[in-house]
């Protein structure tokens, strides 16, 4: 009777943390997706650069797989984030037009487009033709995953990754030349219940504050790649 016991006391212990399954996404970012911190560019003082906000778009092929992208909340969150990035660079950069004056062109934008933001293109003229470059932002890439593992102890653990690809261009207004760069921003979302709780059984939807933070994240690397290859390249002395 002890034998038997402590057999069963054995197999309950190997079972009661025994993986019965699991599912995982491979990940992999590339050399050119690599992150970058614009806090690691130093301290700038000189005069400086005028800019303009002329598109944020999301790509068409990236649209027709995700839909959603095309919501007016989330094309203004790429506006405001955009916004936000280059302000922290102040006073390397400037706009040409005020914040509001960029927001409204970009509703307007998103009004004409039944896509949503695409990178439609603008009439130049009147005060923005006194930028010396100009800004384009474009979400190429867009995808959301699922990591799951499923464990007779802790339950089900399920990660839903969301994976998102922003190009940033830099236009010379007079040469046509530019500046571009690209990165890659993630967020996680973490769910986590026990095989005995069905309460929160549902899939994980779209979630809008997932994208907000891939996209800071994302626009965070290509800024602060164009800012160093500006700085090599002797347009900002520093």
């Amino acid at each position: 009777m002890i034998r038997f016991i402590l057999t069963l006391l054995l197999t309950a212990q190997c079972l009661n943390g025994q993986t019965l399954g699991r599912t995982v996404t491979e990940d992999y970012t590339a050399s050119f997706e690599s992150g970058e911190s614009i806090w690691s560019i130093p301290e700038y003082d000189g005069e400086s650069i005028p800019i303009a906000l002329l598109s944020i778009g999301v790509s068409e092929e990236v649209l027709n797989q995700y839909p959603e992208l095309a919501d007016y909340r989330v094309g203004l969150g790429l506006t405001n984030i955009t916004l936000a990035y280059m302000d922290e660079l102040w006073p390397r950069f400037e706009f040409v037009e005020t914040k509001d004056a960029i927001k409204d062109r970009m509703v307007a934008q998103h009004k004409a487009s039944a896509k949503g933001f695409t990178a439609n293109e603008i009439n130049i003229m009147g005060k923005i033709t006194l930028a010396r470059y100009f800004l384009y932002v474009e979400v190429y890439d867009f995808s959301i995953s699922n990591d799951e593992t499923i464990n007779l102890k802790d339950g089900v653990k399920e990660n839903l990754v969301t994976r998102l690809g922003m190009q940033v261009k830099m236009v010379d207004a007079e040469s046509g030349l530019y500046f571009s760069g690209t990165g890659l921003g993630k967020a996680t979302t973490v769910r986590e219940m026990t095989l005995l709780n069905d309460e929160n059984l549902t899939e994980i939807k779209f979630n809008q504050s997932s994208i907000g933070t891939a996209t800071k994240k994302a626009l965070e690397t290509a800024v602060a790649k164009i800012v160093k290859r500006q700085i090599r390249r002797k347009i900002f002395s520093h």
